[in-house]
């Protein structure tokens, strides 16, 4: 956690273990700051696809945490098992400095892991600010999300079945993972999203718009946008995969 100051003016202490995003976009997002504290970083643990690049620019011990994500376990235990082996290695590597969790996009943003190790207190955890994937499907579909947007996780969004307020626009974000709780390529797409459909089509009237956004996380990636009506929103399923955000339009967003 970010101690207390008594002086704002004084700029935030260092931290021993920092959670870094490096932006939706690629490697190229990432910010001043997190340029900076990668180079100085005793160990860097990862979970991206820029290990070359990490390697190249960072002084310190870099890992790649995908043999650990990838293990095909329930996605509980997976963020669990990343949490303890970051906190491993950055208590490890303490005397020579201070380590960095790595991931895409913003740091805490639907990010279980930088949140167990915020709850930690072995050691001073600090997240630096990055570039999330609702900002640039703000981008990527020009839409005024600043309104007023109503936004929930997908599985979440199921359990919850919320009251939604259709004139405004909803945001579904990791629509690939709905339906299951673990992290793995799944086929029979029409059967583990029919239910996130069909809770949709009961929520909003059948000609408003809908999107199906994939925002690119790296540099040889395009952002892709699919849309249709409400009515018609079966014909997205063949889009949808890990990564992808579905935005209902709102009557009064624009």
């Amino acid at each position: 956690m970010r101690n207390s100051r008594s002086d704002l003016r004084v700029p935030d202490a260092k931290a021993d273990l920092y959670l870094i995003g490096l932006g939706i976009g690629g490697f190229d997002q990432r910010t001043v700051e997190v340029d900076h504290l990668l180079r100085g970083a005793a160990a860097v643990l990862h979970l991206t696809a820029f290990d070359p690049e990490l390697r190249e620019i960072c002084s310190g011990q870099v890992e790649d945490l995908s043999g650990i994500y990838f293990c095909g376990k329930r996605a509980a235990e997976v963020y669990d098992a990343m949490a303890e082996h970051v906190m491993e290695v950055a208590l490890a590597n303490h005397v020579l400095g201070y380590s960095c969790f790595v991931t895409y996009g913003h740091p805490l943003f639907l990010v279980d892991t930088s949140w167990d190790l915020r709850r930690r207190t072995d050691l001073r955890v600090k997240p630096v600010a990055a570039t999330s994937f609702v900002d640039q499907i703000m981008c990527d579909l020009e839409h005024r999300f600043d309104y007023g947007v109503q936004h929930y996780e997908a599985n979440r969004f199921l359990r919850m079945s919320p009251r939604i307020d259709s004139r405004f626009p909803l945001i579904v974000s990791q629509v690939g993972e709905v339906g299951s709780d673990r992290i793995e390529l799944r086929g029979r797409k029409l059967a583990w999203l029919t239910p996130l459909f069909e809770e949709v089509m009961e929520k909003y009237p059948n000609d408003r718009q809908c999107d199906l956004v994939f925002s690119a996380y790296r540099r040889d990636m395009a952002p892709k946008v699919s849309s249709a009506t409400v009515g018609e929103i079966f014909t997205l399923a063949s889009s949808v995969h890990v990564g992808t955000t579905l935005v209902v339009h709102g009557s009064e967003s624009k």
